[in-house]
């Protein structure tokens, strides 16, 4: 994967197959102590108690399926920028998967589209509430669909009006937060 956003919207397919009500996708951006952490937490079933295999290439939970890469891929462009990747319970009792890395590494991979990756998965799976909070430097922009359909009066049947409302608000949020891309 060639961009940060690849990864997160990996972990969110993964947390709406897990059967999650809520995803929450967090990046924080400090530029003082040269760190960028992302994290996406869920409520849906959790991991098993093999929870720190789960980062290794051949280890998954799907049946059918002999090998998962999606962790193991992020976990190492993690280390690559200096950085690390850890797996534990959420505060909502599914999985949070949490990833550090320094910020102005010069291998540190893009963040990208995060606002259309996270757009798309509101529109894709509408039964799910997703949020996105993003932090730079300390001040904070949170949207959630939940938040955008309450405020509008929308319903899950307009799935791509709220996917068009969280994409515009979270690229406003980065740029108005002036998140490093």
């Amino acid at each position: 994967m060639r961009e940060i956003a690849l990864h997160v919207l990996d972990l969110m397919e993964n947390s709406v197959a897990a059967g999650a009500q809520r995803v929450l996708v967090r990046v924080v951006q400090n530029r003082a102590t040269d760190q960028l952490e992302i994290a996406v937490e869920d409520d849906g079933c959790g991991l098993p108690d093999t929870v720190q295999d789960a980062a290794h290439p051949f280890f998954t939970t799907k049946p059918g399926k002999r090998t998962g890469l999606g962790l193991s891929l992020f976990r190492e462009a993690a280390e690559r920028a200096g950085g690390d990747l850890h797996l534990c319970a959420s505060p909502w009792g599914g999985t949070a998967v949490r990833v550090r890395m320094r910020l102005l590494h010069i291998d540190r991979m893009p963040l990208g589209d995060l606002a259309a990756t996270v757009g798309a998965m509101a529109c894709t799976a509408p039964e799910v509430d997703f949020s996105c909070e993003v932090e730079v430097d300390g001040k904070k922009e949170t949207v959630s669909t939940q938040q955008l359909r309450a405020a509008t009066g929308q319903g899950p049947g307009q799935n791509l009006l709220v996917m068009r409302q969280m994409t515009n608000q979270i690229r406003k949020g980065l740029e108005g937060l002036g998140a490093l891309p």
